[in-house]
């Protein structure tokens, strides 16, 4: 069973994938193996007497092991520098671009391989509150899964795991994922009714929960009934919306969304030739064997025609739900230092430059569609500032936003009116995140006030343009990528530090480049607004993003001014930028799990919180009634 399986996240998860236990001899011994082929020992020179895991004779465990990760058949290697066409767990072969799709153990080696994010990723995505991880990723997460088994299906079981287990009802992630299988995006307001649209629909659905797990509290496992057959696929919410598809039936994948093409079931040995005399031209191929059975994935430059299919295997059809694709997997730049660096005089030219190359698009498009997401986050502020939003789980009035920009307005703030009206409007946007209306990822939709707040109430005070407003925007949209390529950015893996944290760095790094600052003032004001927030815990109240989600965003605003203005006085970070990254990364794999959004620490854990909790969970079982 699904609970029954452990976990890490998957960058640093070494499991054969599948249904096989975590501490069971097949994944020891694979990570025992990558381990030696990482120090160059060859593999055959592992004998019986070097290994023995849980009573398996070594050697019928490392000839298992090598068959299940077997070389296809078909090896047409394009090897990436430095594998000499080998994996780098050494067992399968690279075909096309390995990054797409490979075990596990090969994204551990390469980490960034696959992850080249687009500014959209960070400054993204627009999506029906409250999470961007539990609602609009599990919405994607849904939305793939209804691609791969070719449409809506007729009977679904979710399976959520650790902390999830029990805040996926006040993160809506249940009707997120049934939304994206019965075809809503995750801006859709029927989101939120997507559990009631899939009954009228006779969809039936099932919910089963492993609070126990230790696997990756982000994993949603489906199984999905079509047309008589029942499919196996599992989705991981990486952060802010952005999402990796896992597994198919036991098989390991790595697919993010902007793919388009299929993937095959069937019998080893075919070739790429043989697909693509059938298909067409593919731009990637590649191929994992599991006993006598291989899953081929062809990539295309746009999806395969109806009616496509390779006789004698099975189709899974894969279709871009992102609308980006990766064009070109160089980046312009990886690190802070290295973005500043380049810059020269015109620091948001170049990121204008890293999104065109990225995804393929011109300059004026990258700037347009930032215009457009601007324009979506002025509408939240608005909405959240007219009055009481109604809350999803009702824990909080859902009118903080209101209430101060009304003292702001009237000249009674201590704040004064710039940095009081960013508060208000930060609150004013998370109160319409939690009602479920429409906001955008900032870069989650946990810390989604922070960034417009702070932006919209500096461009009124100086009378900036709609082109002063979009710089600020690519650079703080460009800080959260460099971030989130290499730190998780969900309050459920890395703490409320991976949210708030980066939105405040992110807007601190927008507010110096509106104010004038160098591209060196701007990582630095980044820099100084991350180290201050390092340990930040998530501890929501109940599990819905409302205590003390709202609020927080506050202090993100905050934060962001003061580091801004230290950094545009000069004053630096003695520890570099992208240290302050290393920093954010080591706190996140240090902090315990109970301070890690499973309501058992922090806030959470007071008397308070324990009887909303349950106040909360009574009102959930009558919903589910």
């Amino acid at each position: 069973m699904p609970g029954e399986e452990g976990g890490t996240p998957p960058s640093q998860d070494f499991r054969l994938v599948g249904r096989r236990r975590a501490g069971s001899p097949f994944r020891l011994l694979k990570k025992f193996l990558c381990a030696a082929q990482n120090r160059d020992i060859p593999v055959t020179s592992i004998t019986p007497s070097s290994v023995c895991f849980g009573g398996l004779p070594s050697e019928q465990a490392r000839r298992r092991v090598k068959e299940r990760l077997a070389p296809c058949k078909s090896a047409e290697a394009a090897p990436l520098p430095g594998f000499q066409g080998r994996s780098p767990c050494g067992f399968h072969t690279i075909i096309g671009d390995c990054a797409m799709t490979h075990c596990t153990a090969c994204r551990a080696a390469r980490p960034q391989s696959a992850r080249l994010l687009s500014l959209f990723d960070s400054l993204g995505p627009i999506m029906s509150g409250p999470s961007s991880s539990h609602t609009a990723g599990m919405a994607r997460i849904g939305r793939m899964g209804r691609s791969l088994v070719g449409g809506t299906p007729e009977r679904i079981t979710l399976h959520f795991f650790g902390a999830l287990s029990h805040t996926y009802k006040g993160h809506a992630s249940d009707s997120a994922v049934v939304a994206g299988l019965i075809g809503e995006r995750e801006d859709s307001p029927n989101v939120r009714h997507a559990l009631r649209l899939a009954a009228e629909r006779g969809v039936k659905v099932e919910i089963r929960t492993h609070p126990d797990s230790d696997r990756n509290p982000n994993t949603v496992s489906m199984e999905l009934t079509r047309g008589g057959r029942t499919y196996a696929v599992v989705g991981v919410s990486v952060g802010g919306g952005e999402i990796e598809m896992t597994e198919l039936e036991g098989f390991p994948l790595c697919l993010r969304g902007n793919e388009d093409g299929a993937l095959f079931i069937g019998p080893d040995g075919l070739g790429r030739a043989v697909f693509e005399e059938r298909l067409g031209a593919l731009s990637g191929f590649s191929c994992v064997k599991d006993g006598e059975r291989t899953l081929y994935l062809c990539l295309a430059g746009k999806p395969f025609p109806d009616g496509a299919d390779m006789p004698g295997l099975e189709m899974f059809p894969v279709r871009n739900i992102l609308g980006n694709k990766l064009a070109d997997a160089e980046p312009l730049f990886s690190t802070l230092a290295a973005m500043a660096e380049l810059a020269g005089g015109d620091l948001p030219g170049l990121i204008e430059g890293y999104e065109a190359r990225r995804s393929g698009t011109g300059r004026d498009e990258v700037r347009a569609a930032v215009l457009h997401h601007w324009e979506v986050m002025k509408a939240s502020m608005a909405d959240g500032l007219a009055g009481k939003s109604d809350m999803l789980a009702g824990l909080v009035p859902g009118d903080a936003g209101f209430r101060l920009a009304r003292r702001v307005e009237s000249g009674q703030a201590l704040s004064g009116r710039t940095i009081g009206m960013a508060v208000a409007r930060a609150l004013a946007v998370m109160e319409n995140n939690g009602s479920m209306r429409c906001v955008v990822a900032a870069p989650t939709a946990g810390a989604c006030g922070v960034l417009p707040g702070a932006i919209l109430s500096v461009a009124e005070e100086r009378g900036l343009s709609d082109d002063a407003i979009v710089d600020g925007l690519l650079v703080a949209a460009a800080v959260g990528v460099l971030v989130a390529m290499r730190a998780p950015i969900s309050g459920a893996i890395g703490g409320c530090q991976s949210e708030i944290g980066v939105a405040s760095a992110m807007t601190a790094a927008g507010l110096a480049q509106l104010g004038g600052g160098t591209p060196e003032q701007v990582i630095h004001a980044a820099a100084i607004a991350l180290k201050n927030l390092l340990g930040l815990i998530c501890d929501p109240v109940a599990g819905p993003v409302e205590i003390p989600c709202i609020k927080r965003n506050a202090v993100g605003v905050s934060n962001a001014f003061a580091a801004a203005d230290m950094a545009l006085a000069g004053i630096t970070s003695r520890i570099p930028p992208d240290e302050v990254v290393d920093a954010l990364i080591n706190v996140q794999g240090l902090l315990h799990p109970d301070l890690r959004g499973n309501l058992r620490g922090g806030l959470a854990s007071t008397a308070t919180g324990r009887a909303l909790k349950d106040e909360w969970y009574a009102r959930m079982k009558r919903m589910q009634a």
